[in-house]
Order: C-alpha cells, then sequence, then structure tokens
C-alpha cells in the first residue's frame, strides 16, 4: 500500500528525506498507527519533520473520504458534525471548550492566542469558512472506494475536502497557540446548508461573526490547475434567483386543439420570448444570465394539458439588473399569455447576494498567493463567474475575500491515489469535471495547497511568525512518489499505479 517517496529539493523539502508515500487509508481508521503518529505528532512541542507533514496530509486525505462517503444534506449534517468535533479535539488538539455548535448541525471554533502580549491593534481576531452539506444528488463514480453509501445524496461539490482542509489547518493553528498573541483568535466557521436553504445567515444570527475583524472562503475549482487560483477585488460570484412560471390554459383532445387554449404551445413561445430579456434588455457591459432548466406538463400522448410549469434560474451581479430582468419576465409573460388566451402565475424568488470581495482583504490574498506560488499562478481568471455563494454574507458583517483554488490534473497521483475496483495499471486520467458532476471528486492534491495557504494567511494577517517555510512547504504533499513538483507537468505514474494499489 505504498510506494517510496523521495522528497523534492529547494523550494519544497530538504534533498535526500526519503520516506514512504502512502495510498490514503480508507476506511479512516482513528485507532491505526498511521493516525495515531500523527495525532502524537501534532500534540509535541517543536518542528515536524516532513515525513509527519506527509503523514498528516494523508491523513486528511482519508477524514475527507470518511466524509464524502457519508454525505448529509443541509441542516441534516449530524454525523458530520460529530466527526468534525471528533477529529478537532482528537487529531487538531483543540480544546473541547472552544468549539461550540452553531446553526444547529454548524461549528464555531475558536484558537486563542496565549503569548502575553499587549493589547495590540489592526487585525486581532480573523475567521476562515467551510460549507459542509452535501447535494442531493446521485453519485456516477461507481469505482470509488468511498463513493457515497446514501442513495440520492453526494459530495459532488467538494465541501468534504474543504472540511479536510480546515481541520488540518485547525491543527497546524492550535499546536502554535502559544506563539499568538493573547488578544487573537483564530476562528474556524463550519458551515451547514451553503446549497441550500443558506446556512450562513443562520450562523450569523447565532452569533458566528461577532468580534470578528476579518473573514475568508475559498472554493475548489476543477477547471483551474492545481497550485493555481482565482481571485480578485469586487464582485467574485453572481446574486442567484430561481423562477416558476405556471401556465394555465384550457385542456381537450389532441384532436380538436380549436376548442382548447393549448398550454404547451403558450410555453413555448414564452420560452423563446424570454431569451431576448438580457441580449435586448441588459447592458451588454453587465453580467447576467437567464436559463429556463424544466418544463413540466401533459400526461397522455392524446391531451392537451390544462397547464405546463417552467422553471429556471437568473444570475446577475447588481441588484439594479435583477430589477430589469424581474420586470421583463413577468412582462413577456403576461403578453404572451395574453395573445394566446392564456393565463399565467409568476413566481421570482431571490436568493443569495454576489459575492463581492472587499479590495484590502483581495489584494492579501492574492499578494500572498503570488510569493507561496509565483506571479504567474495567481490571476483574475473568468471571474466573477454566476454561481452563487452564500459565503457573501459574511463579507457583509466584516471585511473579506473569497477565492478559488485549482484542482485540475491530468492523471490521478500523489494523494488523489486509492485502492478499488478501478482500472489497474498504466495512467489513471482525472475527469476534471466541473462541481455537481455526477462524476466530480475533489482532488485530494489540493489539501496540502489549502492548509498551508490558511497557516500562511493567518501568519499575515496577524502579524505572526508559526512555521518556517522550509517546515511547512506549500504543496508539500502533492507530489508524486518521484517526487516531481506539482506545479510542473503532470507525469505518468503508471508503473507506480501496481506497487501502490491504485484504483
Amino acid at each position: 500500500r505504498a510506494a517510496w517517496f523521495r522528497a523534492p529539493t529547494p523550494r519544497r523539502a530538504m534533498a535526500g528525506h526519503a520516506f514512504c508515500h502512502r495510498v490514503p487509508e480508507f476506511p479512516l481508521d482513528t485507532e491505526g498507527d498511521l493516525f495515531k503518529a500523527t495525532r502524537e505528532s501534532i500534540a509535541k512541542d517543536g518542528p515536524l519533520d516532513l515525513k509527519q507533514v506527509h503523514d498528516l496530509f494523508t491523513v486528511l486525505t482519508s477524514v475527507r473520504r470518511d466524509i464524502h462517503a457519508h454525505p448529509e444534506p443541509g441542516f441534516e449534517e449530524t454525523r458530520t458534525h460529530a466527526r468534525l468535533r471528533e477529529l478537532l479535539v482528537g487529531l487538531a488538539g483543540v480544546e473541547e471548550s472552544a468549539i461550540r455548535t452553531c446553526a444547529k448541525t454548524g461549528l464555531v471554533v475558536d484558537i486563542r492566542g496565549k503569548k502575553p502580549s499587549p493589547k495590540g491593534s489592526g487585525v486581532r481576531t480573523i475567521a476562515v469558512r467551510a460549507d459542509m452539506d452535501a447535494l442531493r444528488m446521485t453519485e456516477k463514480n461507481r469505482n470509488l472506494p468511498y463513493r457515497s453509501t446514501t442513495e440520492g445524496v453526494a459530495h459532488l461539490c467538494g465541501h468534504d475536502g474543504h472540511m479536510a482542509s480546515l481541520v488540518g489547518f485547525a491543527a497546524l493553528v492550535a499546536r502554535k497557540a502559544a506563539l499568538l498573541p493573547s488578544d487573537t483568535c483564530v476562528r474556524l466557521l463550519f458551515q451547514p446548508a451553503e446549497e441550500g436553504p443558506g446556512g450562513a445567515l443562520p450562523m450569523i444570527e447565532d452569533g458566528c461573526m461577532e468580534g470578528v475583524d476579518e473573514v475568508y472562503g475559498y472554493h475548489n475549482w476543477p477547471s483551474v490547475p492545481l497550485g493555481s487560483m482565482w481571485v480578485r477585488p469586487g464582485f467574485m460570484m453572481g446574486h442567484p434567483s430561481e423562477f416558476t412560471i405556471k401556465i394555465k390554459g384550457r385542456g381537450g383532445h389532441g384532436s380538436q386543439p380549436q376548442v382548447a387554449v393549448d398550454p404547451v404551445v403558450v410555453a413555448g413561445h414564452v420560452i423563446v420570448a424570454l431569451q431576448t430579456v438580457v441580449s435586448r434588455n441588459v447592458h451588454p457591459q453587465e453580467q447576467a444570465v437567464l436559463s429556463i432548466t424544466m418544463v413540466h406538463g401533459g400526461e397522455v400522448h392524446n391531451v392537451i394539458p390544462d397547464e405546463v410549469t417552467l422553471g429556471g434560474t437568473i444570475r446577475d451581479l447588481k441588484p439594479e439588473v435583477f430589477e430589469t430582468m424581474d420586470q421583463r419576465v413577468r412582462s413577456i409573460v403576461r403578453g404572451v399569455c395574453d395573445a394566446f388566451g392564456a393565463t399565467a402565475e409568476v413566481d421570482i424568488t431571490s436568493l443569495y447576494a454576489a459575492v463581492d470581495n472587499h479590495p484590502e482583504q483581495a489584494e492579501a490574498v492574492r499578494a500572498l498567493a503570488a510569493e507561496l506560488l509565483g506571479e504567474d499562478k495567481v490571476s483574475a481568471g473568468n471571474l466573477p463567474i454566476l454561481g452563487g455563494e452564500d459565503f457573501s454574507y459574511y463579507m457583509h458583517k466584516a471585511p473579506g475575500a473569497f477565492f478559488l483554488m485549482g484542482g485540475r490534473e491530468a492523471q490521478v497521483r500523489a494523494l488523489s491515489m486509492y485502492g478499488g475496483k478501478g482500472p489497474k495499471g498504466g495512467t489513471v486520467e482525472r475527469s476534471n469535471c466541473m462541481c455537481h458532476n455526477t462524476a466530480f471528486d475533489f482532488n485530494d492534491n489540493l489539501i496540502p495547497f489549502a492548509v498551508v495557504f490558511w497557516v500562511r494567511l493567518v501568519e499575515a494577517r496577524l502579524g505572526v511568525d508559526l512555521y518556517p517555510r522550509d517546515e511547512l512547504p506549500i504543496g508539500f504533499g502533492a507530489e508524486d512518489a518521484a517526487g516531481d513538483d506539482p506545479l510542473a507537468k503532470p507525469v505518468d505514474i503508471g508503473g507506480k499505479a501496481k506497487r501502490a494499489r491504485r484504483g
């Protein structure tokens, strides 16, 4: 279950340090040798060696897969909640008294500084958030040994990886609490129900942002290469809304449409007419999308139904654009239905606010990422995108930034290897499909990047030094068994697949 790993030189590790590169265990064994050894190394004072760092990332990968196998939808994350609490105490070494339940199934974790120091100024409490919930979808990754065990529910957006990253971040910060000034606090927000109905506002209502000076969050993004980041000041993600249009006609026999008011025909004209909302009513310099994603009507082949229901989504960045689209949708539906003698009910529900990064905090993220990853690895990419995220509400309470970390790779390798009944030998290609695809799986090689980036961000914003760069290199552990740089082009490690029992 292992292939020999030689740590790479200069930027990421010390030369000549060889150790066992493990395929992450599944199921997670909290009584196993690796977990116990990792727990002990985290609990001890003093520097970590590179093997201990790598073992931590390997355990975190097993943690991620444990959560992946047991997905729970919004506000039902009871097992996830219990597992996170167990890991925060039993692995990360966080005191039980520092953890509290928030918003029913969420968690707020405060790691407070212990270093005696005069009262400081500037940023004293920094919050970092991970979402917890899974999607109500069926996973199609039949070859994964850790695929969802709950039919109709699956982690197909990467929240399992976000949580594992935050557990690792907690472990590395908690063991260095003695170096944090006593008036500082690192707060971890494990948030339920991001996919819906929304957990950020209930978390805020339950006090998670009290005393917070800055707040940060990230999302994995499969179309961005591993080791790269997308971030920008201002709008990052859109304001989503959803609509339902119920068109009511008069049913009848399919052979006598002249005595009916056919809602299917009316719905067709409505669908076509709504395509003009963005193209003819929204300024070309603005971003907006209107997509009709559902059409429901009829039961029998030879019967014209009484009604047809359309459903879809509107995406925008600015309230005035949404108002324009809202008005035009209602006006077009009403006009088209009047023309055919039908009627309609239109319901448009505004959902999360747009994610709008604060300039100072976005620049802090960008500058740090450029330093750690390289200037060429950090950009605004295709931002803003019109996906929705309720992280936006945290930034209504405190300045902050949200960013995307890449997970795209050509092959399954390093921490993303797994055992199971998948293809043996040769190169196993990653699908790199986008979030919410039934074949999506979080790239575990992203965990070392996310964990270390969180640590370095806390150091930068609180003005402390917790770990030397050579003790905690960015991306360490994501190299393959030959020690290749994860930021370089992927390599074929098919020859090692058999030794590592990669699926």
